[in-house]
């Protein structure tokens, strides 16, 4: 049985070890939509990624399966981080880009506010989730989002509560099952 995942990271006094590069706790566990075997994602952002290695070694190598590799996003340089603690995989992703530029960061403010606007939205997305998907081609289904997900959701940033009511509005079927034959939503 896993711990709730406030309290692994509480215990493991990460975020205070994580303080000098600016981390934020996303991901899918924080919305509520977590699935079996969901890891705990944090973000964080500073200018010398062979610094946050280096700190993020001494931190976290004695845990299970720790891992790090260095990786690109948004084309920009990017270090992840990967290690195992009380049945909780938890990985760790910086880049130079500060946090709330980050794209996982916004994808997951996007998310939340989704999910505080349609409440009911969430067993949609963890439906979606559970068959396979990843969470920003879920959202994008169960909004009658068309073309690229994470582009889609990015779209909506910038849509006030009642913009993001009106599209759901708009989606008479959104709270039910839809098939998910669009090519741009990946599983895995």
């Amino acid at each position: 049985m896993r711990i709730e995942f406030t309290r692994e990271i509480e215990h493991l006094g990460i975020l205070d070890k994580l303080r000098p590069f600016d981390p934020v706790v996303i991901g899918t566990p924080p919305l509520g939509i977590d699935v079996a075997n969901n890891d705990i994602d944090i973000a964080c952002s500073y200018d010398d990624l062979d610094r946050f290695k280096m700190d993020s070694t001494t931190q976290f190598e004695c845990f299970k399966n720790f891992e790090i590799r260095d990786s690109t996003a948004q084309n920009e340089e990017s270090v992840v981080v990967q290690f195992s603690a009380l049945n909780w995989d938890i990985e760790l992703f910086c880049q130079s880009i500060p946090t709330g530029q980050q794209w996982g960061v916004r994808y997951f403010r996007i998310e939340k506010r989704l999910l505080a606007v349609v409440p009911k939205l969430k067993a949609t997305v963890i439906k979606l989730r559970q068959s396979g998907l990843k969470t920003e081609p879920a959202f994008a289904i169960a909004l009658g989002l068309s073309g690229d997900p994470y582009l889609a959701l990015l779209d909506l940033e910038h849509e006030g509560h009642d913009e993001l009511l009106q599209l759901v509005e708009t989606q008479p079927k959104v709270m039910e099952n839809r098939p998910h034959s669009d090519p741009n939503t990946k599983l895995g």
